[in-house]
């Protein structure tokens, strides 16, 4: 079984699609499944693979309130065809298959299984003004359909109606359970970790905001994972914010960390870095938005507070800092929902779409 898989974003700015991407290819590797990855190029190699192809050089556009990098270039189908001719794959799985050219050429050209992955709970505006219709002869190559959420699954049955299988996305449980903790940050002061872009549907903002609204009687440090944010000052507050960093840094500082606050606006569709926070021990404050509550059951294995809302989220910060045995019973929730959710799992289950897609067994409807 010969396995290409395409991402339709390119990696200099990871996010929730390049983590899944990541991890499905790290597992195919581990079984022994041959395979090979395409993305559009990146400026940065982070992933250093004989077998990763990159095709088209990038743009950001806005997609769901994000930046999204995607290839829209023309000039790529004498590259895509040289690859579908010389690797001959028996399945193409395109994750976001209408988001840019790299995964429409490929499913232009595909003369194989072709297995879509939907994870967006809202995308660009391109359906919404009617482009849906022109992908449908594309849509009619799609063997089987995953979605990664119940909410990615409604968003693209609203264009394209078909019978999607969900997928969830999986955590690496072991790897941000077992990783160290960073001394040098842990000390009497309440951490506070946000990990993601600074786009305005992320709601860094909001965080930003409770903490200079609202006053604290413990000491608190803000790790911000993700974009460098120049001249910011919170009161008393000790802020480290390194940038983007690597798997095992992120994996360290959310062990270190005593709260994960993901304080997202709108649009998600699944949140892996709350299953991340699971598997590091990490309590979890989330907005009540779709997405995080198909993850988060409030006062079980999190706390979920309005979007916006300064004031629910400087109580739930508080909460957690006094109410030690609250804080643990969500930890030990957390472990228990995370179980069934490691890459080992889903990846087999991903596995099986390709098996029986190889086997001719109809799982979807076209």
């Amino acid at each position: 079984m010969k396995i290409c898989v395409v991402c339709s974003y390119g990696i200099d700015n990871p996010g929730g699609v390049w983590n899944h991407v990541f991890n499905l290819t790290q597992q195919l590797k581990n079984k022994k499944i041959q395979h090979i990855l395409v993305t559009p190029e990146s400026k940065t190699n982070t992933y250093d693979r004989k077998n990763h192809y990159q095709i088209g050089k990038t743009f950001k556009i806005n997609s769901a309130g994000s930046k999204a990098n995607i290839t829209l270039s023309p000039f790529i189908n004498k590259q895509v065809k040289s690859i579908i001719s010389n690797y001959k794959p028996d399945i193409i799985h395109l994750h976001e298959p209408f988001a840019g050219s790299l995964p429409i050429s490929f499913l232009l050209h595909s003369q194989s299984k072709n297995i879509a992955t939907f994870h967006s709970n809202q995308g660009t505006n391109l359906y919404k003004f009617g482009l849906n219709k022109i992908f449908k002869p594309l849509d009619k190559k799609i063997d089987a359909r995953i979605a990664v959420s119940k909410t990615a699954e409604n968003f693209i049955n609203t264009y394209f109606q078909h019978v999607y299988e969900i997928i969830p996305n999986g955590v690496n449980a072991e790897f941000f359970n077992k990783a160290k903790k960073i001394d040098k940050i842990k000390d009497n002061k309440l951490n506070i970790i946000f990990i993601g872009r600074n786009d305005h549907r992320k709601g860094l903002n909001t965080l930003i905001k409770t903490l200079k609204k609202y006053t604290f009687d413990f000491p608190i440090r803000l790790i911000i994972l993700g974009n460098k944010i120049s001249n910011l000052n919170i009161n008393n507050i000790k802020i480290i914010n390194p940038g983007y960093v690597n798997e095992s840094i992120k994996a360290e500082y959310l062990q270190s960390s005593d709260i994960l606050c993901a304080p997202s606006l709108e649009k998600e569709s699944f949140g892996i870095i709350l299953l991340e926070a699971m598997a590091a021990n990490t309590a979890i404050i989330a907005s009540d938005i779709q997405g995080y509550n198909e993850i988060i059951t409030n006062n079980v294995n999190g706390l979920l507070v309005e979007p916006n809302n300064t004031n629910q989220l400087a109580q739930s910060i508080k909460k957690l800092h006094d109410d030690k045995n609250q804080k643990q019973k969500l930890i030990t929730n957390s472990n228990s929902y995370i179980k069934n959710l490691n890459w080992d799992n889903i990846s087999d289950k991903i596995i099986n779409v390709y098996k029986n897609n190889l086997n001719n067994k109809e799982i979807v409807s076209h």
